[in-house]
């Protein structure tokens, strides 16, 4: 029965990989209408992946895509965003992780440069809390520690974004001390 469950997880992810990389390739030249229902698959086989974890090659082209692709919009899909960080943060990957370290840099930087605006404001905090949960063996961790640790001790960041950072720190070193589960 659970191997059952597995094999039709299996297929249902594989389904959702393939139709999030169709939701982007035919999406340049296509109408309004069948920009909305391109999204509309985008983000319904986001939400697959999602409850599946299911991590291939395939999947991480695509979620990239999703996020930037929305991050540079003028009329940004806030809703594809958080669903495509949620997606990241439950393959749990190093390549998932790495990605979402990548997604956090470029904000701090528009932080930095001083192009941070309402859109960055929303989307810092899901970031944030995504890692919350990713496997603290991954080689990334150093990164992502260090990272937090500056956005932590950064005056720019408000004290709302300081403490999101800090209490992500906090649940790193709390994983990292914990036994591995048996």
């Amino acid at each position: 029965m659970a191997e059952n469950k597995i094999e039709i997880d299996s297929v249902k992810a594989k389904s959702a990989a393939f139709a999030l990389k169709n939701g982007w390739e035919s999406c340049m030249n296509a109408s309004d209408n069948a920009r909305k229902c391109q999204s509309a698959m985008r983000k319904a086989a986001i939400e697959i992946i999602v409850k599946t974890g299911y991590a291939d090659d395939s999947v991480y082209d695509s979620l990239e895509k999703s996020y930037i692709n929305n991050v540079i919009s003028t009329e940004p899909d806030y809703e594809e965003i958080n669903k495509t960080i949620d997606a990241l943060a439950s393959i749990n990957t190093e390549k998932s992780t790495g990605l979402l370290f990548i997604f956090l840099q470029g904000l701090h930087q528009k932080k930095h440069t001083g192009t941070w605006e309402k859109k960055e404001e929303m989307i810092f905090p899901w970031i944030v809390k995504s890692l919350c949960f990713i496997n603290v063996k991954f080689k990334s961790i150093k990164n992502i520690w260090n990272l937090l640790v500056v956005i932590f001790r950064t005056e720019k960041y408000s004290n709302n974004e300081r403490l999101h950072a800090k209490n992500t720190l906090v649940k790193i070193k709390a994983a990292a001390s914990q036994p591995p589960a048996a």
